[in-house]
This record gives structure tokens, C-alpha cells and sequence, in this order.
């Protein structure tokens, strides 16, 4: 059969050809609107650079949480894209790999910068929801915003994506963002990093967290907002009441429960969500002696318990559990259940009942602040630290007296009063 007069098919890029853009995230920040997004732009680009349409054109990672290995593909991609767009949001901006990534590709744009003359484009800062204050980092990047529409400056991408009444302005913003990432990868292409330097992506700094880097001027400690104390056996620990040990590291506090979906340690995953709250925080295996010394709660206002159920079979952290309940210096205890433990499934009338012999006056309260279990999943436990945290914080500052800040990067502002 003739071709004549058909219009030619636009050729197909190399199979290992760099994406054009590298999305730079915040996970969990809206994630359904995130990837549609991602979607959106991905079609424009597609459009406007004449390819097919089921050609890759973008990097999108579905799946990187906070304490989690960069992938292969996360890292080769991060080191040819040749625009890298990070979705600004509060959340964002507290990210530590969020801003490691930021860092990562600013180095790339310096290094093009000093080798051509030429001022780099392709670090884009795009607003999602527009925090109260960027970061120097941020600030830095000259890039023009005066061509999108006022609604998008005022509210960001999220909102005009939400509300019908902004379909015009989210398609144009879609349209400026994609012309731009094509032209920058026609003309003020980046040069890609060499094996060499991406293995250092890993320890890479924050761009968003200088104050947390070495170059922070040495500062008196200060009291924790919070601290995580952990009541989890180590791994040889743990082989004594049970078979499966996956869960467990050499430390109480490397105890990871819902290892099968998420593989961060509980405590770190703890701190992070505290972040996210605004409050600094801390974490320590449970102490062990009779004395309770070695804690570790630095000056903490609030203390949360991390309770594996299993500890409620063996002696020793039994004991140590009952003596902070003889204190009663924890707000809360916190007691996870991963429903793919299988063993932990078989046995749990068992470790409830032991449970519920530790924590009885907790569970007489009916007080859901001080004690929480059957916590599912991490996202559930995301959510119920939360709640712990934001009411332990407001009964603070109740006892004081006071009335609470808003957590840092919320978007919440004190109310202003206006009269005549």
C-alpha cells in the first residue's frame, strides 16, 4: 500500500534519550493532583517537541519517602533532565530530599554556568501551594512568573486544578511550562553528570536545611519539643519470642513494622512527620535498667511511646514499659499492626491481651490521646501522630497558659482583627 500523501510520523526519540523534565515533589502533598499534573504537562511537552504520543518525556517518582534509597532510574535522571521543576508548597520546602534534589540539579546548573557564560533556566520553581516564605534557595532563581495569570501567583497550581472557574488559567499555566521546558532542551541544555559524581547523591545536603549542615554555627542545645521512646526488641532480642525477625534491626529504634509497604525505621519516620508539625524532635530506645536512667528525653515537652506489641512478652520490656506508666510521663502510646505480619496476625489476642495489662489505666481513661492501637498501615500512623502531636501540643500550651503557634510551613496564620 502507498504512503504518498500521508504525513510522516514524527521519528522516535532513543530509547535512552533524558527526559525533558525531572518532577521534584513533595510526597503525599496531594499526590492524586500531583500525578495528574505530571500527566497534563507531560502531553504539552509531547505536543510542542512533535512526538508521539506514548513517548516518556518527563520523570515522575511514584514511590521515594523520606529514609528511603534513591533509586538507579531517580538518580540517572536527576543527572540529564534538562529542566528540573520543583512544585513549591509548605510541605516542600520542609523536605529534606525534596531539597537534596534541588541541590543536586542547582550544581548542575553552576557547573553549565561556569563552563558557557551563560545563565542557566532550567531550575524552575513552580507554585503549587504557594508557601509563606521560600527558602534563600529558592529566592535565588530568577525565573520570570509575571506571564502567568494572578490566580496562579496568589494561589498556585492546586487550587486552579480544584476549582472549574481557573480551567483557563491551569491550561495556560500548563502551556507556559511546557514551552518552557522544550526551549530549554533545544537551547541551554545542561550536560550530564558522569558516573563518578552521582554517587554522591546520597549524602548530598539539603538546599532548603543549611542551618542543618556542617557550615551551621555552633549553637547551646536546646530542650526537645518531642521525643519518640521506643519499647521494641533488637533483631536477637526479638528471635526469642517469635520467628520472623524482618522487622527488627540491630537497635530497638531501627524496628521497622510495616516493613512490607514501608521501609523507614518507625522512629525516623516519627521524627519526620514531627517536622512536618514544625517541632523539633528526638528518639531513644526505651531504657531497660530499673532505674529508668539513659532515656534520653532531652528536656522533651511532649514523649511518645512506641509500643511493639510483641515487647508485652518479654520481661524485661514489660518492666520498663509498666515503670513509665508509673510515671505516666508519655502523652501517648502509640502501638502499630501490620495486618501482613503474619505471625503478629495469629498471636494477636494474645499481645492485645498483654497489651491491655500494661496500659489499663491508659485504656480506662477512654482518653483516644493517650492510647492508640491497631494502627494499620504508615499512612494511618501518619495520621495518628498527628492528632497526638497537635492535641499533646495544645494541652501544653493550655497548662501554661498560652496559646499554641501555628506548626511552621502549615499555611496557618494568626487571626488579625480589623475594625473601624
Amino acid at each position: 500500500m502507498s504512503s504518498i500523501g500521508l504525513p510522516a510520523s514524527p521519528p522516535a526519540r532513543p530509547a535512552a534519550a533524558p527526559p525533558y523534565f525531572f518532577l521534584s515533589y513533595a510526597r503525599s502533598d496531594d499526590d492524586p493532583y500531583v500525578e495528574q499534573f505530571f500527566q497534563d504537562l507531560s502531553g504539552e511537552v509531547r505536543v510542542r517537541a512533535g512526538l508521539h504520543s506514548g513517548e516518556n518525556v518527563g520523570f515522575f517518582d511514584r514511590n521515594m519517602e523520606m529514609g528511603t534509597i534513591w533509586s538507579k532510574e531517580l538518580v540517572d535522571a536527576l543527572a540529564t533532565c534538562t529542566t528540573f521543576i520543583g512544585l513549591c508548597s509548605p510541605r516542600y520546602i520542609l523536605s529534606e530530599p525534596c531539597g537534596q534534589e534541588w541541590h543536586l540539579f542547582a550544581k548542575r546548573c553552576d557547573q553549565f554556568e561556569q563552563r558557557s557564560g551563560r545563565r542557566s533556566t532550567a531550575l524552575l520553581p513552580a507554585l503549587w501551594l504557594p508557601p509563606r516564605r521560600m527558602p534563600p534557595a529558592v529566592q535565588r532563581v530568577q525565573y520570570d512568573q509575571e506571564h502567568f495569570s494572578a490566580a496562579y501567583r496568589r494561589d498556585g497550581l492546586r487550587q486552579l486544578m480544584r476549582l472549574t472557574r481557573y480551567r483557563d488559567e491551569y491550561l495556560e499555566a500548563i502551556s507556559l511550562l511546557a514551552q518552557h521546558v522544550v526551549d530549554n532542551a533545544e537551547v541551554n541544555r545542561l550536560p550530564p553528570l558522569s558516573i563518578s559524581e552521582r554517587t554522591e547523591f546520597a549524602s548530598a545536603p539539603s538546599a532548603f536545611h543549611p542551618e542543618s549542615e556542617a557550615e551551621r554555627p555552633p549553637s547551646p542545645p536546646k530542650p526537645d519539643d518531642v521525643h519518640f521512646i521506643v519499647a521494641a526488641p533488637n533483631r536477637d532480642e526479638a528471635r526469642r519470642v517469635r520467628q520472623d525477625v524482618s522487622f527488627y534491626g540491630e537497635r530497638s529504634v531501627d524496628w521497622i513494622p510495616y516493613a512490607s509497604t514501608h521501609t523507614v525505621p518507625l522512629a525516623g519516620y516519627a521524627r519526620e512527620i514531627a517536622a512536618r508539625r514544625g517541632l523539633t524532635a528526638g528518639a531513644s530506645s526505651i531504657s531497660l535498667n530499673s532505674a529508668g536512667a539513659g532515656d534520653s528525653e532531652g528536656g522533651a515537652r511532649i514523649i511518645v511511646l512506641l509500643v511493639d506489641a510483641w515487647a508485652s512478652q518479654m520481661d524485661v520490656y514489660r518492666q520498663a514499659l509498666e515503670r513509665h506508666e508509673e510515671r505516666r510521663t508519655a502523652a501517648a502510646a502509640l502501638v502499630p499492626r501490620n495486618t501482613e505480619d503474619s505471625e503478629t496476625e495469629e498471636r494477636w489476642r494474645l499481645l492485645s491481651d498483654g497489651l491491655r495489662s500494661v496500659f489499663l489505666d491508659r485504656i480506662a481513661t477512654r482518653d483516644s490521646l493517650a492510647y492508640r492501637q491497631d494502627i494499620l498501615s504508615h499512612r494511618a500512623f501518619d495520621e495518628d501522630l498527628q492528632i497526638v502531636l497537635e492535641t499533646a501540643r495544645n494541652r501544653v500550651f493550655a497548662a501554661r497558659g498560652g496559646v499554641p503557634s501555628p506548626p511552621a510551613g502549615s499555611g496557618m496564620a494568626r487571626p488579625i482583627l480589623e475594625g473601624p
